[in-house]
C-alpha cells in the first residue's frame, strides 16, 4: 500500500513520535511520582516518565491506532535488547520485519492484526509511519532542497556554539526563500493537508505560521540544533541525537520499568470518573482541541485528581488555554523547550488543606 493510500483509512498512525521536549516533562515533576497519569500519543513520553521511578504510569488515548502503536513499541521493549530494538524502530539499519517476526507472539490479537495488516509501516519504520512525520518526510524531500542545499542545513545543524548558531540563521539561514517557504509550508491549510487533521484546528485562533516561526527563532537562541532531536527529525528526518527514552542507559532503567506502563484505550474524562489519584499529568496538548469554556470544569476534575502537592503539565500551540481557579500556576519558561509548535508551557500544582 503507498502511504498516501493507508492515510486515507479511518484508522491510521497520527504520530509516530512524541513532539513535545520529555525533558521538560521530567524537569518539572513534583518530588512525589507514585503514580503518573499521561497522554499516550506515540508513547515516547510516557516511556520516559518511567525512569522517575514511578509505582505506575497510565498512558491514555482515545484514538484506536495509537494504542496499537504504543503497545508495539512496549512489547518491542520487553523483548529485544537495546541494538535490536534500535533497528526494529528504524533508528538503525536493520530487518525490521523480521524483527516483528520475533515479537509478534507477544503482541494482542488486535495489535498484531493491525500491523500484520500493515507490515509496509514495520518496512518503513514505526518512528517514520505517523502522518504527522509525514508532513516532515515532505518537508525534507520536496520543500527543504528549494530553499537550502545539504552543506548549509548541516552547517546550521552543527554549529559549536549558541552564538554562532543565531548568526548563521541569521546571515545565512533566514533569507527570502526560507522566509516564503515558512509562510506557505507552516500554514494551517498546509499541515492540514499533509499532517493533521482539520477537526485539531476547530478552536484555533492565532495564525500558525507566526506561532511556530517565533518559537522556532526562540528555540535556537537557547538550544543548540546538533543536541535537538526534535528539530534534527524535521530537518534529516532522522535523528542525530537520540530522543531520552532512546538512549542507552535511559532505555535499560526504561526496559526494567516497563511492566509499571499500563496503557489505556480511553478518553480523558472517562479515565477522570476511575478512583485512582495522581501525582502528575502529562496532558500534551489535549485542551487545544476543546472549548476554551470548557476549561473550568475540567480544572475542577484534575484538583480532585490530584494528590497534595501533585502538578499537571501541558502545552499551548495556537490556542490559549489556561487554568484560574483551584491550581497554582507556577509559571514556567519555554526558552529550553527543544519543541518547535508550542507557544507556551502550563505547569500547575495542586494545594490542597489538610
Amino acid at each position: 500500500m503507498k502511504i498516501k493510500s493507508y492515510y486515507k483509512q479511518k484508522e491510521y498512525i497520527h504520530y509516530s513520535n512524541c513532539h513535545e521536549d520529555a525533558n521538560i516533562l521530567l524537569e518539572n515533576a513534583p518530588i512525589k511520582t507514585k503514580h503518573i497519569l499521561s497522554v499516550a500519543s506515540s508513547l515516547d513520553n510516557s516511556l520516559a516518565l518511567l525512569l522517575l521511578n514511578p509505582e505506575k504510569v497510565t498512558s491514555f488515548d482515545y484514538n484506536i491506532t495509537q494504542i496499537y502503536l504504543c503497545n508495539l513499541k512496549k512489547t518491542a521493549i520487553s523483548i529485544l535488547e537495546y541494538e535490536e530494538f534500535l533497528e526494529f524502530i528504524k533508528v538503525a539499519d536493520g530487518d525490521s520485519v523480521k524483527i516483528y517476526e520475533k515479537i509478534k507472539k507477544y503482541l494482542d490479537d488486535d495489535t498484531r492484526t493491525y500491523f500484520d495488516e500493515n507490515i509496509f509501516l514495520i518496512e518503513k519504520g514505526i518512528i517514520h509511519c505517523g502522518r504527522f512525520e509525514y508532513y516532515f518526510q515532505v518537508f525534507k524531500e520536496k520543500v527543504l532542497p528549494l530553499v537550502h542545499n545539504k552543506k548549509r542545513v548541516d552547517c546550521f545543524m552543527q554549529a559549536s556554539t549558541l552564538e554562532e548558531q543565531v548568526k548563521y540563521y541569521d546571515k545565512h539561514f533566514n533569507n527570502i526563500r526560507f522566509k516564503l517557504m515558512f509562510k506557505i509550508f507552516f500554514s494551517k491549510s498546509v499541515m492540514s493537508k499533509l499532517g493533521r487533521d482539520k477537526e485539531f484546528f476547530k478552536y484555533s485562533q492565532d495564525s500558525l505560521t507566526k506561532i511556530v516561526k517565533e518559537r522556532f527563532e526562540k528555540g535556537i537562541k537557547y538550544n543548540l540544533n546538533k543536541d535537538n532531536p526534535y528539530l534534527q527529525y524535521v530537518l534529516y528526518n532522522e535523528f542525530k541525537t537520540l530522543p531520552l527514552y532512546l538512549e542507552k542507559e535511559n532505555f535499560q532503567k526504561i526496559k526494567q520499568n516497563i511492566d509499571k506502563l499500563e496503557i489505556v484505550y480511553m478518553s480523558f474524562d472517562k479515565i477522570l470518573e476511575n478512583n485512582q489519584t495522581y501525582d502528575y499529568m502529562n496532558l500534551s496538548d489535549i485542551f487545544e482541541y476543546m472549548p476554551n469554556e470548557k476549561m473550568e470544569y475540567y480544572e475542577s476534575l484534575i484538583t480532585n485528581k490530584l494528590n497534595n502537592g501533585g502538578r499537571v503539565l501541558f502545552w499551548n500551540m495556537m490556542n490559549t488555554r489556561k487554568f484560574t481557579k483551584t491550581l497554582k500556576d507556577l509559571k514556567i519558561s519555554n526558552e529550553f523547550d527543544r519543541a518547535l509548535y508550542y507557544k507556551n508551557i502550563l505547569l500547575y500544582e495542586c494545594e490542597k488543606n489538610d
